[in-house]
């Protein structure tokens, strides 16, 4: 037989964490999935104008690590909706940070001593969307962290995530060779 995708146990604005705890869909828990949730359908954006863009072995690595990302970040979210087993890797940071240094490595030296409007090519307009939805779940998980404990390692996976998309839509508009809009007061 095959199994509804409907319950019907959330009809009355509850619905369940992994472990089976019932709370308000309103609640803060659910806001951080909601908002992890869009921030992964944003990365997927991101993934699929990657494809062809840039058909080099570095522009490969950063589209299987977007993918990877994805999938750490569903890891996040069983870890938060108080999964038994599931939990982010820990060493996914350092991943990231990695990968931060070899990109700032090849923009060069003065490459983040300006600032610039979001945009210049459209998969880093893509970027800079993906990476202010990621500051928005930052937020959400510092606020959640008043509320449960969330491990300091979430906090520093989600700050540098933003980091890494920066870092990565820059050097896509070097690469792609186009130009930057410097902000102007």
């Amino acid at each position: 037989m095959l199994k509804k995708i409907y319950t019907k146990t959330g009809d009355q604005g509850k619905t369940a964490l992994i472990s089976g705890e019932r709370l308000p869909k309103n609640s803060l828990v659910f806001e951080v999935l909601g908002t992890l949730d869009e921030f992964n359908a944003s990365l997927g954006l991101v993934v699929l104008k990657f494809g062809n863009l840039l058909n080099d072995k570095v522009s490969l690595r950063e589209k299987a690590l977007l993918i990877d990302l994805q999938n750490e970040l569903f890891k996040l979210g069983a870890e938060i909706a108080a999964s038994p087993r599931v939990k982010l890797d820990d060493n996914f940071v350092k991943k990231l940070e990695k990968e931060i240094d070899f990109l700032q490595n090849d923009l060069g030296e003065n490459w983040r001593y300006k600032f610039v409007l979001p945009g210049g090519s459209e998969i880093s307009a893509f970027l800079d969307l993906s990476r202010t939805i990621c500051r928005r779940l930052e937020r959400r998980f510092v606020t959640l962290d008043n509320e449960r404990d969330v491990r300091e390692v979430v906090l520093q996976f989600v700050n540098r995530i933003s980091d890494y998309l920066y870092t990565l839509r820059t050097w896509v508009n070097k690469e792609l060779k186009t130009e930057e809009i410097e902000f102007k007061l």
